[in-house]
């Protein structure tokens, strides 16, 4: 057989002078790897760079010329470069690929082609020494590149570049490190402000987040709403919690390749997608439980001109100096199709003309619809009112929700944020204690901003209404970042009057307060009900109710609601005064209470509405110590000192919190003159230290009466019962004969028995009245305190939840002075009555005794009541829960005890 004939190397590759030679040259500049096969496909891809550049410019001329470009100019080419010799494993590889084309590709070499034989073996060695004679190795890459290319042996080309997947810059390989390194740089931080974006914390700041997720198929019909029409029952997904991220992504917990992600606004779902791409760059081997090869994380947010996700995935992941194109990534992810996790972050949040737009490949649309990859993983995150869209395509999706915080991780978020001094703690306490606060901030967008202001500020805003103000200011310009001030109050107010108007005509619906909307009642401002959605005030989801279909709109918290509610009650006064008149009338003794925080709303907003509102409560009737709390909080929230003349002077004042303390302040340096005889029982934590001393050196407070003092210990503070010790310290001698103070020392407070028994003996010597409340301790800790506090003069004492079976006798320490007992859930039977009875003598001053949740026989009760006829001052008596017939109870204490009567079932008083 004859060989190809004279070896040429001159070659049909394009001019150096021609269209297209520049592009070709600088092509073959780029540096690239060394040896084997990926140096000859290394090369050859460079060539088809500079091919690809010149058949490009050539199709343009046609397209301008009014011609079809050609089959072949739409080849997409692999730019890939280097300066080596073609290996003999590449020879092999296209003599065993080329066949009956051998003599194209010989003529294409220059070569004569008369006698070629197809067999791979003596192409080989015509191929060898035809390489032997070029001159470099470069060239010789080049002029067998530009052959195979000339002959259309495309398929030869694309073999090569998958054979030496990972021995190029333009590899899966590569493209996956490339993505690695953008998570690098963009997945390592989370958002430290909601609205500053380049205010950031490390990843670990990240904290899980509460995932609901559907149970397909099985719904249930047993949620009534109040609306419009009426009372409906809807029927509503049953769910199971999953109990991490890795459930989410667990096929054996969630089996859909699909995943719908949905939650209101500031409810984690981007800040767990950055964690599940920073999970990727420490396995980027095996990421997401070595199901995928890419996860591709796309912030639909960023796609303002295109919904192409392979644009995305250039314009977000990539380096701008890449070398990959968009043909070869495509290439991979067509290729790797069922190994690629897409996390699409935010649907509600791209423009709906880019959605809509039928440009592009990999359009998002057609991957939510399963038009494409339709096997590849699917993490879609979004905003209720946009589930429809994703769940109306022919795929299967796993519905989950991102419902926020549990109470422990909030606390652990805010322990995070706050680690210095005790400020997290302080924060943690301040929720505990109140509660709407306390359920919003479930949502970590609210955790967030009560966390940067408690930390600028050591306490949040002194009014709620400020506080609530700046959420929705926080939230409007979370999304509109380009308006200035005025633009941002203008838009924000018109909104807010907008959604008020019906958030109004639900709080106070004659039938009951309504807190979900079918969305046609609000046809007034359906203009603005879209970005509402877009801002996370409201949102929106489809119940079926029957057999019919209804879209409910719901405000992000009901306290945002009551917000809008009296931002609009505002205005309204603002517009006409009979108006507003007409809708307080709505507001009586059956509903006010419930209205509480509409009311502190509208006085924070208006103080003239604070003063028509608290003359409409001074003209009710109920009871007079809850209308004279609202009455101090809505006086507080105006502002207004001149208003403190209309509230009426209490005989009772009881403050549960923190919320109740302010007022309480605010009103006592306005009110002349003091409030003779007023009964005061005050809930103290370390942080309202300094409320409690302005309160008793109130010159209001001069002719008080008894004034109870509940003092909890914190977890972690040391010398916080000193603290209290000067407080009392600085109060004359008075009115601490006043003064009742009782500790307490909960399951989690912090606990020391020398710090707290050395602090007792302390305060006695300031106070007439000293108590112990502990609750959910260990018998060791409540013995040894007991027994530390021998000779102390305590005045009552409270446990609770502590197995003190056999140990009675240990209260007998402290015994003597005790006008107040309370063992509840002690695990006390008959045994213990004895003890109780051997250390409570005859003529005991014990005023109060209170043994529920313990269990006694009928004979132990009848040894009880019996011994304490001996106890002339005792009022008080309860037995509840105790494992006996209230009955036979009843009958054994009338019998004994006639002077004490039955006021609820086992409660007895004087």
């Amino acid at each position: 057989m004859a060989e190809f004939g004279s070896m040429n190397t001159t070659t049909n590759t394009p001019s150096a002078t021609g269209s297209g030679g520049h592009d070709l040259d600088a092509a073959y500049k780029i540096t690239g790897i060394v040896g084997g096969i990926g140096a000859f496909v290394v090369a050859l891809a460079a060539l088809c760079f500079g091919i690809y550049r010149h058949r490009e410019k050539r199709r343009r001329q046609r397209e301008e010329n009014g011609q079809q470009s050609s089959l072949e100019e739409n080849i997409p080419l692999t730019p890939i470069e280097a300066e080596t010799g073609i290996s003999d494993s590449v020879l092999h590889k296209i003599s065993e690929m080329l066949g009956f084309d051998s003599r194209k590709l010989a003529t294409h070499l220059g070569l004569s082609a008369a006698k070629i034989s197809h067999k791979k073996q003596q192409i080989f060695k015509v191929l060898d020494k035809w390489r032997r004679r070029q001159s470099t190795g470069g060239d010789q890459s080049r002029v067998l590149c530009t052959a195979l290319i000339e002959i259309g042996r495309m398929d030869i080309i694309k073999e090569l570049i998958e054979i030496t997947e990972f021995q190029g810059p333009y590899t899966f390989a590569y493209l996956r490190q490339q993505i690695i390194d953008n998570y690098k740089q963009t997945a390592t931080t989370i958002s430290a402000h909601p609205i500053l974006e380049t205010r950031k914390v490390d990843i670990e700041f990240f904290i899980p987040l509460r995932l609901q997720k559907n149970i397909p198929g099985k719904t249930k019909s047993e949620r009534f709403v109040a609306l419009r029409e009426g009372e409906r029952l809807l029927d509503v997904n049953q769910t199971i919690t999953l109990n991490s991220l890795d459930d989410l992504l667990n096929p054996e917990v969630v089996k859909e390749i699909k995943i719908l992600l949905y939650g209101g606004a500031g409810t984690g779902k981007s800040t767990l997608l950055v964690k599940v791409a920073n999970s990727c760059i420490t396995l980027s081997s095996k990421p997401l439980l070595g199901r995928f090869d890419l996860v591709l994380w796309i912030k639909l947010r960023q796609m303002q001109q295109s919904s192409c996700v392979l644009d995305a995935i250039f314009d977000q992941i990539l380096a701008q100096n890449t070398k990959l194109t968009k043909p070869i990534v495509k290439g991979f992810i067509d290729d790797h199709e069922s190994r690629i996790a897409l996390l699409l972050d935010g649907l509600d949040e791209i423009p709906s003309h880019v959605l809509q737009s039928e440009e592009g490949v990999y359009r998002v649309k057609d991957i939510l619809h399963s038009r494409v990859l339709t096997k590849s993983f699917v993490l879609v995150t979004t905003r209720p009112h946009m589930t429809e869209y994703v769940l109306r395509g022919p795929q299967k999706y796993a519905v989950v929700e991102a419902c926020g915080f549990t109470a422990q991780d909030r606390d652990q978020y805010i322990r995070l944020n706050l680690s210095d001094d005790d400020m997290g703690e302080a924060l943690i306490s301040y929720l505990n204690v109140n509660t709407n606060l306390s359920d919003i901030s479930a949502l970590p967008i609210i955790s967030q901003m009560l966390c940067l202001v408690w930390k600028n500020q050591k306490s949040l805003p002194e009014r709620i209404t400020e506080l609530y103000a700046e959420f929705a200011l926080a939230l409007f310009k979370r999304r509109n970042k380009d308006l200035n001030d005025d633009q941002v109050m203008f838009y924000l107010m018109s909104i807010i009057d907008g959604l008020g108007r019906v958030a109004l005509q639900g709080l106070l619906d004659s039938r009951g307060e309504r807190l979900m909307f079918d969305k046609t009642e609000f046809q007034d401002c359906q203009s603005c009900l879209d970005e509402c959605f877009r801002l996370g005030f409201v949102e929106h989801e489809t119940y079926t109710s029957g057999l019919d279909v209804k879209v409910l709109v719901t405000f992000l918290h009901k306290t945002i609601q009551e917000y809008f509610a009296a931002c609009h009650l505002a205005k309204i006064l603002e517009d006409n005064e009979n108006d507003f008149r007409h809708q307080l009338k709505q507001i009586r003794e059956g509903n006010v209470h419930a209205m509480e925080y509409l009311l502190r709303f509208c006085c924070g907003r208006s103080r003239q509405a604070a003063g028509l509102i608290l003359d409409h409560i001074q003209e009710m009737q109920g009871d007079e110590k809850k209308l004279q709390r609202l009455a101090r909080l809505l006086l507080f929230e105006s502002g207004s000192e001149e208003l403190a003349t209309k509230l009426v002077r209490p005989t009772w004042v009881d403050c549960e919190s923190n919320e109740d303390l302010k007022p309480l302040s605010y009103y006592l340096q306005h009110v002349t003159p003091p409030l003779k005889g007023t009964f005061f029982k005050m809930h103290v934590r370390k942080q309202e230290l300094t409320l409690l001393r302005g309160i008793l050196l109130s010159d209001s407070m001069k002719s008080a009466g008894l004034i109870v003092v509940n003092y909890y210990l914190s977890e972690q503070e040391e010398e916080e019962l000193s603290l209290l010790e000067e407080t009392l310290g600085e109060v004359d001698e008075q009115r601490r004969a006043q003064l009742h103070i009782v500790v307490h020392i909960e399951a989690k407070s912090w606990f020391d028995v020398g710090h707290v028994s050395h602090s007792f003996f302390c305060m006695q010597k300031q106070i007439v009245r000293l108590g112990l409340y502990m609750h959910h301790r260990s018998p060791d800790e409540v013995v040894n305190l007991l027994k530390a506090l021998e000779g102390c003069r305590l005045d009552n004492l409270s446990l609770y939840g502590t197995n003190l079976h056999a140990q009675v006798g240990d209260v007998s320490h402290i015994l003597s002075s005790l006008t107040l007992l309370q063992l509840k859930a002690c695990r006390l039977v008959d045994d213990d009555v004895k003890d109780l009875i051997s250390i409570l003598p005859a003529r005991h001053g014990l005023q109060w005794l209170h043994l529920d949740d313990n269990a006694f026989s009928l004979d132990a009760v009848r040894a009880l009541t019996h011994h304490l006829q001996g106890l002339p001052e005792l009022r008080w008596l309860k037995l509840r829960n105790i494992d006996l017939d209230a009955e036979l109870i009843r009958r054994v204490v009338s019998q004994d005890l006639p002077h004490l009567t039955e006021t609820k079932e086992g409660e007895f008083r004087a």
